[in-house]
């Protein structure tokens, strides 16, 4: 009588699959613990003290940094610009914000757009697009408004940073209902003791 033997799977192919496994979650832990390290590292290199805080800017263009930097500072608010999406989180994790202007990208609204929409509900993000069309995605996944092109108006963000860190208001409207900025949510408060009035 013959006797049928099921064939042993192959052990150096299973090693090599666990082998696999273990390289991609090593990675995964790596790449967790350089992301919970960045706001200790921060504090380390700077100090909580240098951080302007208030606003905060996302944006690769180089020319966009001075521009946003000088309007933000007029307004009397500080304004940092991290390099990379992975260091606004942890400038975020410091709980020093209360905006974000950022380009609008993937990579942005994949991580960075994400982490405030569940641990920082209250930052509002300003968000530089190309057109109308991703004007309207942004309104539409949470964006408090929206800037058109790395060429944007900047009396545009000037009355953004107006309506939502002074007056506190919640969205745009204007652009939440597909019209352009015409700056009626600011143009009744003139003064300083207009706002503080608010307040």
């Amino acid at each position: 009588m013959k006797k049928f033997f099921k064939p042993l799977p192959d052990l150096e192919e299973r090693l090599d699959q666990v082998n696999e496994r273990v390289r991609r979650a090593r990675r995964t832990l790596d790449w967790r613990t350089r992301e919970a390290r960045i706001p200790l590292d921060i504090q380390e290199d700077f100090g909580i003290s240098e951080l302007e805080g208030d606003v905060m800017l996302v944006s690769r263009d180089g020319s966009v940094h001075d521009k946003v930097r000088n309007l933000v500072r007029s307004e009397g608010y500080g304004c940092d610009i991290p390099e990379r999406s992975s260091e606004a989180i942890g400038l975020l994790k410091l709980g020093k914000y209360q905006m974000i202007i950022a380009d609008y990208t993937r990579r942005s609204r994949g991580r960075l757009f994400e982490y405030v929409r569940r641990y920082q509900p209250h930052v509002k993000i300003v968000s530089i697009v190309r057109n109308n069309h991703e004007g309207r995605q942004v309104m539409r996944a949470g964006s408090y408004s929206y800037l058109l092109g790395r060429g944007f108006d900047p009396e545009q963000l000037r009355t953004c940073i107006i309506s939502a860190l002074k007056l506190k208001h919640r969205a745009c409207w204007l652009l939440t209902n597909g019209e352009r900025c015409n700056r009626s949510c600011v143009d009744d408060f003139q003064s300083d003791e207009d706002f503080a009035e608010i307040e």
